[in-house]
Parts: C-alpha cells; structure tokens; sequence
C-alpha cells in the first residue's frame, strides 16, 4: 500500500467519525433567507447562502478528506465558508482582488463562499487595435475547481471572452457584451428581450444549435456600486449537439447596463445536474458585476 493510500484511508476515517457527530445534531432548514452578504456596496441585496444540509456538507467533506489524502490543500478545511472550506490561497486571493478592486476605486469583495473563488478581469485591453472592445472590470464568484479561460490578444486586437466551467461535466459560464436596447432603458424591457439577449450569449460560444430555448423566470436582481440594475433571469434550453442527439439544459443569467452597452453573465448545466449545482450557478449569477470607466492596462 502506498503513502498516498494510507493518506487516503486515514482522511477517510476523520471523516466518518466528523460524519458521526453531525448526523446526532439538529439540522436547520436552509434557505436564501439565511444568506451572508458579498459585496460592500449592497447591505440588502445580493446574497448567497451556506450549504447547511446534510449532504452537502457530507460531500464537501468527502471532497476535503480526498483532498488531504493526496497532499492537495494549501490552507485550513473550512466548512461554510467559515473556517475552513479547502481553499488553497483563497486568503491570499481574495486580498489580491480586492486590492485590485480599491486601485479602481470600487467596493471590495467582503466574503467567498466556500468552494468558491473571486475573479476580476479586465475586458477589452488592447487599446488601439483593429478590433477595439470598450474596456469593461468584470468581476465574479466561481466554483474553485473550475477551469478560467480569458480572451486572446494579438496584432489585430483582442479576441475570445471570459469565461470558466467544467466542461467535461456540462457546465459553463461566460460573459457577453452587446449593444443597448434602442429604448436606452434595459430595465424597462420584456422577458421576451432579456430571453433574446441570452439566446444570443449562448451563441457565441457554441457552434451547437440549440432549440426550445424558454425563460422560465426574470426578478430584479442587486444594484451594483456604479448604480446599474442587474436583472436575474433563468431559462432552459435543448442543446443539438454534432452528434445528433438532444441535452436538455437549464441556466441562470445575470443581465445589466452599464454605459450604451448591455453585460451579461450566464452559467449553465444539464438539466439533470441543475439539480446539484443550480444554487451555485445562481450564486456565480448572483455576483457578477461590471465597471466601465477602466483604462486598459
């Protein structure tokens, strides 16, 4: 048997014993009614909630005692996003975005979920190229373990968005951009418009065709530091994929204005994983924000 193994067996029987212990404790009904707050500049909005049932604090500690087994944490086990989810650097990450964050003079991040990591990045840097994109701050929560992609910057410009999944999984995020409404006002307009917008942002990065697409629910969201209103909507869909067949999907976007442009982040799964991870593609929808006004670096 190797080290890795014994590691391994050893973690495993912490976590039966912790597993013990809480399953002779009362568990408290979750809901979004207990929900910490994320950002500075929103003391009434924009909530995420803890994960306090049974399972998923059983699977977040099976994942943290793999973890330790092989050697892979970087800091505490924290559970809750507390005191000790497994998040190696998320400390020093965290100060490092939000250190960014005050050098534009925005709000910073006051709390991360566990499992989660912060990301701020700017959009459209390359000033002066063929291709210029107004320069956007974009910032979001994401699960830890998901892959980050940014755009491309090259002689003709910048190219690609940001984005972040798991893809081997079905999951995927990313930001979209396009012009405003013609009524300048994108709080004012119809589910059926904010449906379009994410058909679109859908779009560009798959080259599936999808069908079906229907929102199922639009609600205000928060209002972000600069004063924009994001707008929630969420909405399934049936993917075509090359290979002939059907994946139902659902998702989550968060839409808003800021300047003559219309931002967007949606996140989206399959339908049977929605699930188990919808809260969290809400939370990732739920943070997004974006800044205009920032010089490309």
């Amino acid at each position: 048997i190797t080290p890795e193994m014994k590691q391994v067996i050893i973690a495993l029987g912490i976590l039966t014993g912790v597993t013990e212990a809480f399953w002779l404790q009362p568990v408290k009904q979750s809901s979004r009614s207990h929900c910490r707050k994320l950002f500075a500049e929103e003391p009434s909005s924009s909530s995420v909630c803890d994960s306090s049932s049974r399972q998923g604090f059983l699977q977040t500690l099976a994942g943290q005692a793999a973890l330790v087994g092989f050697g892979m944490t970087a800091g505490p086990l924290l559970v809750g996003g507390k005191a000790g989810v497994v998040q190696p650097a998320q400390a020093a990450g965290l100060s490092k975005v939000n250190s960014e964050l005050a050098g534009y003079g925005l709000p910073p991040i006051l709390d991360v979920p566990g499992g989660f990591s912060p990301l701020v990045e700017v959009y459209g840097k390359a000033a002066g190229a063929k291709k210029e994109r107004e320069t956007l701050l974009v910032q979001f929560l994401y699960p830890s373990l998901w892959v980050v992609s940014k755009p491309s910057i090259d002689k003709n410009g910048e190219e690609g968005t940001i984005s972040a999944g798991d893809y081997q999984k079905g999951d995927s995020a990313a930001f979209y951009v396009e012009e405003g409404p013609a009524s300048g006002k994108l709080e004012q307009e119809s589910a059926d418009y904010f449906g379009e917008v994410v058909k679109r942002a859908i779009g560009q990065k798959s080259q599936n065709v999808y069908q079906n697409f229907k929102v199922l629910k639009k609600r205000p969201g928060a209002k972000g530091a600069n004063g924009a209103q994001y707008t929630i909507v969420e909405f399934k869909y049936e993917l075509l994929t090359g290979a002939g067949f059907t994946v139902d999907r659902k998702g989550v976007a968060s839409v808003t204005q800021v300047g003559k442009n219309v931002q967007g982040l949606w996140v989206a799964t399959t339908a049977a994983r929605w699930k188990k991870i919808g809260n969290d593609c809400i939370t990732m929808a739920d943070s997004f924000r974006v800044y205009d006004g920032i010089a490309p670096a």
